[in-house]
């Protein structure tokens, strides 16, 4: 999908222009689909590092656990709200 080699770094395949069309097309659509604040996408991040359960980012359930993602990852928060980050993705409305 992202026309690099098998074995690509995943910083390089998160990079490829058909991959951040991936995600621009996926925001776009869930901004559009959006009936309000609460249901929109305003920003996103797509994150190299899945969350990790060694250190309480995923419950037992499997569920996010929100306060250890925004605890373990602050940097990554930080960078959403910063502005000017190519990495954010924002939707095109």
């Amino acid at each position: 999908f992202a026309g690099l080699p098998d074995g690509a770094a995943t910083l390089d395949v998160l990079a490829a222009p058909a991959v951040q069309q991936f995600f621009q097309r996926l925001v776009d659509g869930l901004w559009a689909g959006g009936t309000g604040s609460a249901t929109r996408v305003a920003r996103a991040l797509v994150m190299a590092d899945p969350p990790s359960i060694d250190r309480g980012e995923v419950t037992d359930k499997g569920s996010i656990n929100q306060r250890a993602v925004l605890t373990h990852r602050e940097a990554l928060v930080d960078t959403l709200y910063a502005g000017g980050d190519p990495r954010v993705i924002l939707p095109r409305y």
